[in-house]
């Protein structure tokens, strides 16, 4: 009986505190991403290798420093953009970047943080007057799909849209005239233009239809603690030089075309429906 009695008392000198058991460690934000360059994405992209590459981007290595600070592990999963979307509307405890934050969006999601502002523009082939969107309403206009781009197009009764799962088919569809607009984020267009190896002269650069606010957003519910975290995390990096560093290194950036030959039959894994 003594020897039991001893057995407990090393056992239960084993386990945790009743504190800490009634207090479990909070599970981190799930962080989300897409092919979506320059803002986040994968070399060599998942279009290309069965295994992507090394994740990168603009708004991905600032979210990936914010999350330093906030004590996250930094990892981000790339997913498809409509099912990233998906997943972020519907489930709690989601971080998604890098969203257009958009009226037709403005309820759907909690916004954390502002990391660049682009411009929503309206591309066109030589030829082609883009003056403003009404111009190119009756012809076939390029736009990523699922994007705040292909919704403000369709709310304004545009009926040739062309959406595409990533903005280099844009580039390669508008250097091939299988459209004759695209409607997309200037920094978008430039590096997908770049991607295919096509040259950015042969563009008309149009109406800049909007600002295009690019965002860490969050499920809506996201408590306001946790938002708050990611907000600071912001600040300090914009404080410290770190930011400013990152948009430098972006503004630099060497654009490797990738062949159309490498590409693989389809660019992404259908999520939809999952």
């Amino acid at each position: 009986m003594r020897t039991l009695i001893l057995l407990l008392v090393v056992a239960l000198s084993f386990l945790p505190p009743a504190g800490a058991q009634a207090q479990p460690r909070a599970k981190e934000l799930r962080l989300l991403a897409a092919e979506l360059p320059p803002y986040a994405f994968q070399i060599p992209p998942a279009s290309v290798a069965e295994t992507p590459g090394v994740d990168q981007g603009l708004v991905y290595e600032v979210v990936s420093e914010m999350a330093k600070r906030v004590g996250h592990t930094g990892l981000i999963e790339f997913l498809p953009w409509g099912e990233a979307q998906r997943i972020a509307r519907t489930q709690p405890n989601i971080g998604i970047l890098a969203l257009t934050r958009t009226p037709e969006r403005e309820n759907q999601y909690r916004w954390l943080a502002r990391i660049v502002t682009d411009d929503l523009i309206l591309v066109g082939g030589q030829g082609i007057d883009v003056s403003s969107l009404d111009k190119v309403k009756d012809r076939p206009v390029g736009v990523l799909a699922r994007s705040g781009a292909e919704a403000l197009l369709r709310e304004r009764g545009f009926t040739r849209i062309k959406p595409q799962p990533e903005e280099w088919m844009n580039a390669r569809l508008m250097q091939q005239r299988r459209i004759d607009a695209w409607l997309a984020p200037r920094l978008m267009v430039i590096y997908a233009m770049h991607e295919i190896g096509g040259r950015l002269e042969v563009l008309n650069f149009g109406e800049i239809v909007r600002k295009s606010e690019i965002y860490l957003a969050a499920s809506k519910d996201l408590p306001d603690a946790e938002a708050q975290k990611w907000e600071r995390a912001l600040e300090a990096i914009k404080a410290d030089g770190t930011y400013q560093r990152i948009l430098d290194e972006y503004n630099r950036l060497k654009i490797v075309p990738i062949p159309d030959e490498m590409r693989r039959r389809f660019s992404q894994p259908v999520w939809e429906g999952r």
